[in-house]
């Protein structure tokens, strides 16, 4: 670790996305792991995933049920992890769509995420101190809605430095996709 928290400069963390909390532990001893501290937010459906911003200020989650059991458009967390032992959540950022949420990845000021339905969103994070975000574009492989089930996009890999985003739709296969500008 090396983040802006200090007590916990060269440790070993995990951030565990835990079905209903987020879960900051030390493992580095791996006989002794110790719970660091938990965070809970409201309407928990299933807490699924979550990644740091560049800086490990923030912890982007995704809660993979509030949509279908809410009734909520997309809702994506932003804890604020600078201080490990009294973690917070800084604000919810409410998508564009209905469709289930599942694997975000932030590369720079891009949060790309896997939205089932409604594909792949890609949400401008430059402003995220200030509570923030913005959907910039996508790309949908299931047009036909976006409701809240399980089908459509599983999952996006967006670290290829040629700027191509592979994506996985759980029916219709992989694509490959670079942003136009």
């Amino acid at each position: 670790y090396d983040g802006p928290d200090s007590d916990y400069i060269g440790k070993e963390i995990l951030i565990g996305s835990n079905e209903n909390q987020v879960v900051i532990a030390d493992v580095t001893d791996k006989s002794n792991p110790v719970t660091i501290s938990t965070v809970e937010y409201s309407n928990i459906g299933y807490t699924h995933q979550g990644w740091f911003t560049d800086d490990l200020q923030y912890f982007i989650v995704g809660d993979e049920l509030d949509e279908r059991n809410i009734g909520t458009n997309t809702r994506t967390l932003v804890f604020d992890l600078s201080d490990l032992d009294s973690p917070s959540l800084s604000f919810e950022y409410i998508g564009t769509n209905t469709s289930i949420d599942h694997n975000g990845y932030i590369v720079g000021d891009s949060y790309y995420l896997a939205s089932y339905r409604a594909g792949i969103r890609e949400i401008d994070i430059s402003n995220i101190e200030n509570q923030s975000m913005a959907e910039i574009g996508y790309f949908d492989t299931y047009p036909e809605n976006d409701n809240a089930a399980f089908d459509g996009v599983w999952n996006v890999y967006p670290f290829f430095s040629s700027g191509h985003i592979v994506i996985s739709d759980i029916q219709k296969g992989l694509f490959i996709v670079k942003k136009n500008n």
